[in-house]
């Protein structure tokens, strides 16, 4: 009897230690991780659209996050904690959207002002005008607030993996020029087309004079890379507050790259 409960108790500790070890593995793992968020179009089509949150949620996610204290950045900030290796304020998380459609400056625009949330908007430079994707003065007014930064997502939002020299150049400057040319301030910030990447279009964005780039979520980027940063793409999944939460933490942006 005695033997089995000291089986028992070393058995336990065992555990004990083992549980211990992976915690502290995984709290050293996301020291640097900032948790962003990845949305696309703010409209009605989200019972269709991956893609889509619904304004109301999009309202509610936001009121959420300025409520529950979270600690928002613009996405150079979190490139900034993982390039000096610096551990982000408790609760830090970035906001961005892809593609530049026009329902981010109908529907997003408004909250992101309302609750003073900083947030990244890549723009297709080749759609800016198109019917449902921004125009330049809209672009301009987001841009002038303070609270929206614009970010490049390529000329025309073509695949880049594998891509020759001349065509990412014309890709990646062509698009950060415009940028400048029509904001009048350095266009920093890159967005890779459909999140894809690959060592050659990884540098060529570094080459173009661009501080850091987002992706979606790359696996096996270690350590963290400033030019891959990783996102969580948020849709209906989320619209449960419980879920959102949960998707706002370090460890599950851990988590989902290496699972």
């Amino acid at each position: 009897m005695l033997k089995n409960r000291k089986k028992i108790i070393i058995i336990l500790s065992a555990i004990a230690v083992i549980l211990a070890g992976i915690v502290v593995f995984i709290v050293n793992e996301t020291t640097y991780i900032v948790p962003v968020l990845m949305y696309h179009s703010i409209d009605y089509d989200d019972e269709t659209s991956k893609l889509s949150v619904s304004p109301k949620e999009f309202a509610r996610q936001m009121e959420f996050l300025r409520k529950n204290n979270y600690n928002i950045v613009p996405v150079e900030k979190a490139a900034y904690y993982i390039s000096k290796k610096a551990k982000p304020p408790s609760k830090t998380i970035a906001v961005t959207f892809d593609d530049g459609f026009e329902n981010n400056y109908l529907y997003a625009y408004p909250v992101l002002k309302k609750y003073d949330i900083p947030a990244t908007i890549y723009v297709i430079i080749n759609r800016v005008g198109a019917p449902d994707f921004l125009n330049w003065t809209e672009i301009k007014e987001m841009s002038d607030s303070g609270i929206v930064t614009i970010g490049s997502h390529t000329k025309s939002h073509i695949w880049l993996l594998e891509s020759d020299e001349q065509f990412l150049k014309d890709e990646l400057d062509g698009s950060r020029k415009t940028l400048e040319e029509k904001l009048g301030k350095k266009a920093g910030l890159f967005c890779y087309p459909m999140g894809a990447f690959d060592a050659v279009s990884k540098k060529a964005v570094e080459k173009a004079g661009y501080t850091c780039a987002v992706a979606t979520n790359p696996k096996g980027v270690l350590p963290e890379d400033v030019y891959a940063i990783k996102r969580i793409k948020i849709s209906r999944s989320s619209y449960n507050l419980f879920i959102f939460w949960g998707e706002t933490t370090r460890i599950y942006t851990w988590f989902k790259r290496v699972r």
